[in-house]
């Protein structure tokens, strides 16, 4: 428990009562989920990708949880509705070969823009996402992999590589050269195992497909993650379990399970809203999925991702569910790839985006450019909120790393938080942790849209002021 609090503090309590009764039965997953800040203040322009990259290498700055790789496809196959009817992710629709034959060149291109500055780094884990990476032909991946063994040539003995795909795309004979590449992962969106929400949503898959990808990686002994979404439009937790228990039955071993995320102007949002759950009845699916699962025997890695261990098995499955304050830094490569590198409390780094209009990134290539489109430069602040944002997907913050990595106690920084959610029985505290626990797991996002509202604000006066213009009084001498 925290110590006893004061009545100015009880004052603080109340108000974070009051923002979490407002918010709650709201849509959980429009708020912040992984990182800090959202992606709609990284408004830099001009990111020194080369300079920052330099001093990062000259400083010998390496995470403790070394480098993780993203390469990004930015095909996804047409759909009606368009996107599958809620994905908000920038994509470029597939018409053919040649737009994959065109893309593999300028991603090399773009690698060959970072030689020397990745030369002492070791990879502990690659993701092919998208996009659709299993768009490709079988013959593509040792090309692919080449690509990245030349930019990247040092990999960590046990490093993850996984692919990500649709489930009808995947072939027996394409899983088998993704296997003599190198992949050792296969992770399959499959988001729904029901023909009707198939078609709803425009994706041509057949629950059989997804359950004959499943038994393929199992002949190929290649690890599996399937995807799956709830609070699909007249779901009821009932019609949900069936269907998770269907895919647990195959004998996978790892899977995501998270909630429909509808907005912007997806088919969803404009023509299903209404059918969708609430949040009250979303929570309530969560509750069922979770006691399915752990039914099952499979443990809770982070909010979303479970996994059902080997006996003999220490480590998560998926190096992504490992959270700590001295992680991974990430590099992401091709179309829309994200870069995270928050560098140190003396010398804070930066997120960036390369560009999400495939032309753009093409001509910024052509131009001899990094193909960045926009970023965001850490204060020491924004530092520790994307540390903790990210810790807390993983359900859990340790105090002592914070402080050692931070130079700042956690549980003092937003004491009011953490005494509201014990409160709520939403967080359980200890000398060494802070835990989320029960319902609280389910409202990671608002929690951490409340730990980062404060300099959420802040950082929107300060975009508000710099694209204003400066009325002439503002500007005189003082």
């Amino acid at each position: 428990m925290t110590p006893a609090i004061n009545p100015a503090e009880r004052a603080q309590v109340k108000h974070v009562h009051a923002f979490l009764d407002k918010q709650m039965h709201e849509r959980q997953v429009n708020k912040v989920l992984h990182g800090f800040p959202s992606v709609r203040l990284w408004q830099e322009r001009n990111v020194p990708v080369k300079q920052f990259l330099t001093e990062r290498r000259d400083r010998r700055e390496r995470k403790a949880g070394g480098l993780s790789l993203y390469v990004a496809s930015p095909f996804c196959p047409k759909t009606d509705p368009e996107r599958c009817g809620y994905c908000l992710f920038p994509i470029e629709v597939f018409t053919g070969m040649g737009q994959l034959e065109t893309y593999l060149p300028y991603l090399e291109r773009e690698g060959e823009m970072y030689t020397g500055l990745f030369d002492a780094d070791e990879i502990v884990s690659i993701y092919f996402g998208g996009g659709t990476a299993n768009l490709y032909k079988a013959e593509h991946y040792p090309r692919l992999m080449a690509i990245v063994r030349k930019v990247f040539p040092n990999f960590r003995a046990d490093a993850v590589i996984t692919l990500e795909g649709l489930p009808q795309l995947f072939t027996k004979d394409k899983l088998l050269r993704m296997k003599a590449s190198g992949v050792n992962r296969i992770s399959m969106g499959a988001q729904q195992l029901n023909d009707d929400l198939n078609k709803l949503s425009g994706r041509p898959q057949t629950v059989k497909q997804v359950l004959q990808a499943i038994e393929w990686c199992h002949e190929l002994d290649l690890e599996c993650n399937v995807d799956l979404i709830f609070g699909w439009p007249r779901q009821t937790p009932e019609r949900m379990s069936r269907e998770l228990e269907q895919l647990l039955k195959t004998g996978i071993r790892h899977v995501t399970h998270y909630e429909l995320n509808v907005g912007g102007k997806s088919d969803f949002a404009l023509n299903h809203r209404h059918e969708l759950p609430s949040e009250d009845e979303n929570l309530e699916l969560y509750r069922a999925s979770t006691e399915l699962l752990e039914r099952y025997g499979f443990r809770q890695l982070t909010v979303y991702d479970w996994e059902k261990p080997l006996p003999s098995a220490t480590t998560a499955l998926y190096e992504e569910c490992t959270r700590d304050f001295d992680g991974n830094e990430m590099f992401g490569w091709g179309f829309a790839g994200v870069s995270e590198f928050p560098g140190t409390g003396a010398a804070p780094g930066w997120n960036y985006m390369n560009h999400t209009v495939l032309r753009n990134y093409y001509a910024a290539i052509d131009r001899g450019e990094f193909p960045v489109e926009c970023g965001f430069h850490f204060a020491s602040e924004d530092r520790r909120l994307s540390g903790l944002f990210r810790s807390l997907q993983g359900m859990e913050a340790d105090r002592n790393k914070y402080l050692a990595a931070y130079g700042v106690d956690l549980l003092e920084e937003y004491r009011p938080v953490w005494q509201a959610l014990l409160e709520r029985e939403w967080a359980m505290i200890t000398d060494d942790r802070i835990r989320l626990i029960g319902n609280g797991v389910f409202y990671t996002p608002l929690i951490q849209t409340l730990l980062g509202s404060r300099r959420m604000e802040e950082l929107k006066r300060s975009l508000i002021s710099k694209t204003l213009p400066i009325h002439p009084l503002q500007s005189a001498p003082q």
